[in-house]
């Protein structure tokens, strides 16, 4: 596969378009202060018709250190779709594309919700992060006849509706749904880490603060709050 380098970020592959794993991301990102990163990501945005991909290999990616390492006035929105051309074992994998001044970073692990551990990683490591950074009321869905619903539609749309929308998204709409006391338990506590990250956005940290945080928060009883 033909690759080239780039004094930033290094070897990155060219077929098909510029593409650089999430993790090679995640280094180089932890090196610098986020608004010189997201300088050079759009540098290299310019440099490659406006778009870039960021692949992994996992359905658990390092997506926080990513979203993290980008200041959240610098993006303009988020879309998450669903895409069958990854991973032909399961009926869709989910994406996410980063709008920003010079063009969109996809986002292109294996999200996917085919069963209950899988299904928990895209609350753990897709939706937690975007709520940690406040992003989710810039997120949008994208449906396959390329129509979009925002993910948080207005103050009436609550975290249950947002699980349920992305999952059907994932072509996996059972994953939101409790068919037993098991299920009871983990969409309980996938729409309380949803409620509590949100809390948190609106203490605008970044890092491990953001996330002692929401630790602190999940050693409060539910029923306390």
């Amino acid at each position: 596969m033909a690759t080239k380098n780039d004094f930033f970020f290094g070897e990155y592959y060219t077929e098909g378009g510029a593409s650089i794993s999430l993790r090679k991301i995640e280094d180089v990102a932890g090196m610098v202060e986020p608004d010189f990163f997201v300088r050079q990501l759009n540098r290299f945005l310019a440099q490659h018709g406006g778009r870039v991909r960021l692949s992994d290999g996992t359905s658990h990616p390092p997506f926080w250190k990513f979203i993290d390492s980008i200041p959240p006035s610098s993006v303009g929105y988020i879309e998450i779709y669903a895409r069958t051309d990854i991973n032909n074992n399961v009926d869709a994998t989910l994406a996410c594309d980063i709008v920003l001044e010079n063009g969109v970073v996809s986002v292109v692990p294996h999200w996917c919700a085919y069963k209950d551990i899988r299904a928990d990683e895209i609350v753990s490591t897709l939706l937690v992060p975007l709520y940690l950074k406040g992003l989710h009321i810039r997120t949008y869905l994208r449906w396959e006849d390329g129509k979009t619903d925002k993910l948080t539609s207005g103050m009436d749309w609550g975290h249950e509706d947002v699980l349920k929308a992305v999952f059907k998204l994932s072509k996996y709409p059972s994953a939101a749904v409790a068919m037993c006391t098991d299920d009871e338990r983990r969409v309980r506590y996938n729409l309380r880490e949803l409620k509590l990250a949100n809390e948190v956005a609106k203490e605008n940290l970044s890092g491990e603060a953001a996330w002692e945080s929401l630790r602190k928060r999940r050693e409060t009883p539910a029923d306390a709050e």
